[in-house]
């Protein structure tokens, strides 16, 4: 052996008990292990409180709201009704008897006329219609020139 071989041995060997003085992997995977292993038990610990809590939530919610709201509902939407029906009725005092829907130019969405406007919500409504069937003839129209220029503009590429 040379000093050359000799010293670079000796180099390796310093460097590698060097490297192994100052490798705080195995450190620091202890210190984490503990650590999360301290976690998971103050963890479990506290899960299993706040389980409890909410079995004490709803069981109260079970036992004590949920019927007093039942009953509050009920009572409210007996009032409701007895309302609905004074309201309706002043309705019925207010509006003419009965108010027919237009039969002679009837569509889906044909209502009442409300006086000083006639038919303008029915004219509106076809003005939409023909617009919108524009508009699809417009895009079938496209869609048609679309797939011409696909059909001359592809070609089979050879493999």
């Amino acid at each position: 052996m040379s000093k050359d071989e000799n010293g670079l041995g000796v180099l390796k060997a310093g460097l590698a008990t060097f490297g192994r003085l100052f490798d705080h992997r195995a450190i620091l995977q202890g210190e984490a292990r503990y650590f999360i292993e301290e976690f998971q038990v103050k963890r479990k610990g506290s899960e299993v409180t706040k389980l409890n809590e909410c079995c004490d939530v709803l069981q109260r919610h079970c036992q004590q709201t949920l019927p007093e709201s039942v009953t509050s509902i009920q009572e409210n939407l007996t009032q409701l009704d007895t309302k609905v029906l004074q309201l309706t009725q002043l309705c019925d005092l207010i509006l003419p008897d009965r108010i027919e829907p237009d039969t002679i130019g009837a569509t889906a969405y044909s209502r009442p006329p409300s006086p000083g406007q006639d038919h303008a919500w029915d004219d509106f409504m076809k003005q939409m219609e023909e617009e919108r069937k524009t508009i699809d003839r417009l895009f079938d129209n496209e869609i048609e020139q679309f797939k011409i220029y696909l059909a001359r503009n592809s070609s089979p590429t050879p493999l």
